[in-house]
């Protein structure tokens, strides 16, 4: 049976693992081959969660994809890609593990409800995230990066998904969404070159510290001095609150994630612990179970079988069992 679902990495923690294997038997589901991997060294393994031509659709089945709409949506996204843009075609085909398509099994259904009825998306999505502002939803979009991002924070790490809404006074406002599956949120640092050719802080990142002003002066005066690095969750906030600011808009973060992620809190917190305290409620965790078991519970007919095809998929932990 093991054999089925291909080849365990050897550097995967138990939760990865798991996660893997997940993807693993949907491929042997959906009734598609592994796509062998070579690695760096040459090596070739055969991992579950690769397959192959996942751009080409089978027996109504969109391989990576959950529907039509999150399918049709990845396919116009790499025609036509922006140069500033980082969408990978072969990541969105054909990783089944990746987070990027994961968002958009997630986001392009509220995407296409928010399209077709306004006040139901709103209503599934204000149940979804009851703790928001939302009057009204106005858009859904995925791996948005604001084109003026040069001049916002220097950096291109875009919001795996924006909700757009306006609160009951109308003024306008938007959520951006990390989604992580089996991936943390990363380490990799913004940084230029000084004339010697070290690596400095980001100017523009550094800029937009200033600007917003909304670290504590310790932790400012750290992030200045290189010694508290801008990651992923650091400088995904500074771009959301930049472009909150830049275009009047309300701006919140939220990041999404399995209950067993077991690094979102942890990274979370070094963010948190540094903020002033007006700032603190602008950036949360919401568990990626809560999120979708709400708009199964409340979401039409036709969408909330789309969820608990997603749930399945993603975080039906349960179903290894009979792969042990």
């Amino acid at each position: 049976m093991k054999n089925i679902l291909g080849e365990e990495y050897k550097g995967d923690s138990r939760f990865v693992a798991d996660c893997r294997k997940l993807q693993s038997i949907y491929r042997v589901e959906i009734g598609e081959n592994i796509r062998p991997y070579t690695d760096r060294y040459g090596n070739v393994h055969c991992y579950g969660n690769y397959i192959s031509n996942g751009e080409i659709p089978k027996d109504g089945c969109w391989k990576n994809f959950l529907t039509e709409c999150a399918f049709k949506h990845a396919e116009y996204r790499v025609e036509n890609r922006k140069e500033y843009e980082t969408i990978e075609s072969d990541r969105l085909f054909n990783n089944l593990l990746s987070s990027q398509p994961m968002a958009f099994n997630l986001f392009c259904p509220l995407r296409q409800m928010c399209m077709d009825s306004p006040e139901i998306a709103t209503k599934v999505i204000k149940a979804a995230l009851p703790d928001y502002c939302i009057h009204k939803v106005t858009e859904v979009e995925l791996e948005f990066i604001p084109k003026d991002y040069p001049k916002l924070t220097g950096d291109k790490s875009a919001m795996d998904a924006i909700i757009r809404f306006e609160d009951e006074q109308g003024k306008g406002g938007f959520i951006a969404v990390e989604t992580k599956y089996s991936e943390n949120l990363g380490t990799n640092v913004a940084y230029d070159r000084d004339e010697n050719g070290m690596k400095i802080p980001r100017a523009k990142s550094i800029e937009a510290v200033k600007q917003l002003q909304c670290f504590n002066p310790d932790v400012e005066k750290s992030i200045m001095g290189g010694n508290t690095p801008l990651t992923q969750i650091y400088r995904n906030f500074l771009l959301s609150e930049m472009y909150g600011f830049e275009q009047g808009l309300l701006s919140y973060s939220i990041i999404l994630a399995p209950k067993r992620h077991p690094s979102t809190k942890r990274e979370l917190e070094s963010l948190t612990n540094g903020l002033r305290e007006e700032y603190k409620n602008k950036v949360k965790e919401i568990k990626l179970e809560d999120f979708v078991e709400s708009i199964i519970s409340i979401g039409p007919v036709e969408y909330a079988n789309i969820f608990k095809r997603f749930y399945d998929r993603y975080l039906n932990f349960d179903k290894l069992k009979n792969f042990d």
